[in-house]
């Protein structure tokens, strides 16, 4: 299934840019807000807490009754759901500031919503997987090597399971990732969950990654695609 319209319109290719392969702080709002920000009649969206502050500046910014439910779709396979989140968030490149006690904004400075940024969205890198060579790498360590894909540091990318899950799958949404029973304490992080497709030249493409550590959840959209061997 290929769940990515196309084409857009070039403004759009060129605010998308700004999303590619970077780690994307989710945060909440009201979907109100999100509307006022999407419709340019606003240039800050107040949210609701948990709020966690992005270092590159960039943000997907959820209704706050999805919030963070949307680990639970992704675990759930609920692909209805995460269309509607896809279709319903804002990505926004913008800083978080205190508007005054108990409030706080992110200032936005560039906005488009995540499946307009998914039409034409480039991977950001391209993992082969699979062939008979006896000294390639082996793909796990490559995909959980990518830097951008490095979002927690107790949390992986994927693993064994969850790349046979992606492989298997026309459309795969759920984990692609669980800690290691013997792994220490402090590496015992949280899933990590992907959303995945078929595409019909043959390849897999990873469409978003989701990491979660305590309450922060980050998102990197488009962050690979796979070329089977």
């Amino acid at each position: 299934m290929q769940p990515i319209p196309a084409p857009v319109p070039e403004r759009a290719v060129d605010s998308a840019l700004s999303f590619a392969g970077v780690p994307l702080s989710v945060v909440y709002a009201e979907s109100d807000s999100i509307e006022a920000a999407r419709s340019g009649s606003s240039t800050a969206i107040a949210l609701v807490p948990p709020f966690h502050v992005s270092d590159e500046d960039v943000y997907l910014v959820l209704p706050d009754d999805i919030g963070t439910e949307i680990v639970d779709i992704l675990r759930d396979g609920d692909l209805d759901l995460l269309h509607e989140a896809m279709r319903d968030g804002l990505l926004v490149h913008g800083a978080i500031e205190s508007v005054r006690k108990g409030e706080v904004a992110l200032h936005v400075e560039r906005a488009l919503t995540p499946v307009k940024a998914l039409a034409s969205l480039p991977y950001a890198a391209e993992v082969s997987i699979g062939g008979a060579r006896p000294d390639a790498d082996d793909p796990i360590d490559v995909l959980n090597d990518l830097d951008h894909l490095r979002c927690m540091i107790a949390s992986d990318f994927v693993d064994e399971e969850g790349l046979e899950m992606i492989l298997r799958e026309p459309e795969h949404c759920g984990v692609s990732w669980r800690a290691p029973q013997d792994a220490p304490a402090h590496l015992q992080g949280e899933p990590t969950h992907v959303w995945s497709t078929h595409l019909l030249d043959g390849r897999i493409g990873i469409e978003l990654a989701l990491f979660t550590e305590y309450e922060e959840l980050v998102v990197v959209l488009r962050p690979v695609v796979l070329e089977p061997g």
